[in-house]
This record gives structure tokens, sequence and C-alpha cells, in this order.
């Protein structure tokens, strides 16, 4: 009887242990997704150029890397979350990887791409300094004027061993050319897994 005793304690003791963890954990995710990690890395900001991808000569930088800060071809060989046309009305298109027709490229890239979330900005470019939780529309071709902003959430390779894996970033349109279909922009990236900050520097939470 006292052995039973003693192993009805241990075990309640252990389960409540357990509950206070699990209760613990469940708070600090709650207030911050990042559950628990630190941010190593400081929130870059790029500003440079692309072509449209329709009418441009294909070896031209279409699309671009947040994962390497670059500009790059619409191509299997190369990794890009994000490639960019001209509309109609004198807009720009932001396409989302998996929504580029592979009558362009090679069939497949497509779906091996990363998911790309993204919603309007309701400020200004400089007024979004920390990229909102939830809200964003994945995968779809978002169509916006010189001055709009988008704020990205993007789940890709590079937080595959992470515990979270989402990374945010912003972007604007300054300035489209016409006649050479070159579409000037800025990006702001936090390139923190989890981590929401667009601020300069390393992240807090």
């Amino acid at each position: 009887m006292i052995t039973n005793s003693l192993s009805i304690r241990m075990i309640r003791s252990s389960l409540a242990r357990f509950v206070a963890l699990a209760a613990a954990l469940a708070g600090t995710t709650a207030c911050n997704d990042t559950l628990g990690l630190r941010a190593s890395l400081s929130v870059v900001f790029d500003s440079t150029s692309v072509y449209a991808l329709t009418n441009s000569p294909i070896n031209y930088p279409s699309a671009f890397s947040f994962a390497s800060g670059i500009p790059v071809r619409v191509d299997p060989s190369m990794g890009f979350e994000v490639a960019f046309d001209l509309a109609a009305n004198g807009k720009v298109q932001l396409i989302p990887a998996r929504r580029i027709s592979t009558t362009r490229i090679v069939s497949g890239v497509a779906s091996s791409s990363p998911q790309v979330g993204m919603q309007l900005v309701k400020g200004t470019f400089e007024s979004m300094t920390k990229a909102p939780t939830g809200g964003y529309t994945r995968d779809s071709t978002f169509v916006v004027a010189p001055g709009e902003a988008v704020v990205l959430e993007l789940s890709g390779d590079a937080c595959t061993y992470s515990l979270v894996s989402q990374q945010y970033a912003k972007l604007v349109v300054d300035s489209i050319n016409t006649s050479r279909r070159q579409i000037y922009f800025r990006a702001v990236r936090d390139p923190n897994c989890g981590f929401r900050s667009l601020q300069p520097g390393v992240p807090k939470s």
C-alpha cells in the first residue's frame, strides 16, 4: 500500500509539472511567436531594380530573392519568391513564385517554390515597423502603384531547421521606367525566422 501511494504521488507530481510547463509555453507563444528564440541578424534594407517579366530579354532579372537580397532571373536554377511585371494600367504586378506560368520557365518550378503571403500596407512603407501575424493572402498576385507597399510572409528553405517556419519583409515600388520596362523598388527583410521587426538593428522580439 505504501508503495502504491508513493507511486500515485509521483505520478501526480509529474502531471502537475507537465501542466505547469505546458501553460508556461502556451503563455510564451501567445505573447511572442518566436518560441523564445533569440535574433542574431540585423534587419536588411535593399534598394534595387528588376525588369518586367513579359517582353523583356529572358536573361534579365525579373524576380527578387529575399533570401539573398538580389534580383534574379526567373529560372529554376535560382531561388526567388516574387516576380515583377507591368500591368496595363501602369501599375506593377507582384507575382509569387508559385503563380509563375510554366510556359515561361521549366515545368515544375512553381510547385517547388516557397509559399508567399502578401497584404497591402494600410499606412506608408515607413510606418510599417512590424509585420502583422495574420491577414496574408497566399500565393496570389497583387497589383500596386508606385508608393503602395505590401508586407510579406515568406515560408521557404531558410527556416527548415528552425522552430518557426516564416520570415517577414515589406516592399514598395518607387518608380517605373516604361521605355526600359524597369521597375525600381525598396525592400526591408528580417532574416531571423519568426521575427517580425522591420526596423533597423537586431530584433528584440
